[in-house]
């Protein structure tokens, strides 16, 4: 899985690259997206934090036109200006104050980026912040769940947890709300995917969260 160059990383910078989900996960993220932007008005405004390579940000424009994205990696921005013509392509630092405006964005899109960051309060907060009343925060998370959580401490606990490992935050659903909820978010829903039915039943492998934009808090 890609992530953002030594290049492209500033000392004290955080890693807001998305890192680049298998193929079959990859689908059950596309539907859990259509799902939740069904019904969408037209011209709502997008933003996708952590866009990576730009494999779910070509998607969202299928739900608006005014769509942008952010990430850490100015080579992958330049790239996906380069392909993507109509989307608006910003390098940013998610540890940092986000570029826009109050109220900028009916929606934000956050996948597989909260697991690589030092504070993830600050973000999901700049989040609160430029998000419209009633707005819509679609985050995604990798995900253990309990009986992954049990074989990974039999056979493979000091792999997964090695310092190298660019997913160094693991959240159930009572961490992750808690966090959201204090960051002022609301209406916050849980589910859960596998790259099968079978697997997402008893092997989940990514935490689906969906809140609304509570009261602005300064």
């Amino acid at each position: 899985m890609a992530s953002a160059s030594q290049a492209d990383r500033r000392p004290g910078t955080e890693t807001a690259t998305r890192q680049d989900a298998p193929q079959k996960s990859r689908a059950a993220l596309l539907r859990w997206m259509a799902q939740r932007l069904a019904g969408l008005r037209a011209r709502s405004s997008i933003l996708e934090v952590g866009c990576g390579d730009a494999a779910f940000t070509k998607e969202l424009v299928r739900y608006s036109p005014d769509v942008a994205a952010i990430d850490v990696s100015e080579s992958r921005i330049q790239e996906n200006a380069r392909r993507f013509g109509g989307v608006t392509f910003l390098q940013h630092d998610v540890a940092e104050r986000f570029p826009f405006e109050m109220g900028a964005f009916d929606v934000i899109w956050c996948a597989d980026v909260l697991a690589e960051l030092y504070d993830p309060v600050f973000a999901l907060r700049e989040m609160h912040r430029i998000l419209k009343p009633g707005g819509k925060l679609l985050v995604t998370v990798p995900y253990h769940g309990r009986l992954k959580n049990v074989l990974i401490a039999l056979f493979k606990f000091e792999s997964h947890f090695a310092p190298t490992n660019p997913h160094f935050r693991y959240y159930t659903r009572q961490s992750l709300r808690q966090l959201t909820d204090a960051s002022g978010f609301g209406e916050i829903r849980f589910e859960t995917c596998g790259e099968s039915p079978l697997q997402d039943l008893l092997l989940p492998t990514e935490l689906l969260m969906s809140a609304t934009r509570g009261p602005q808090r300064d």
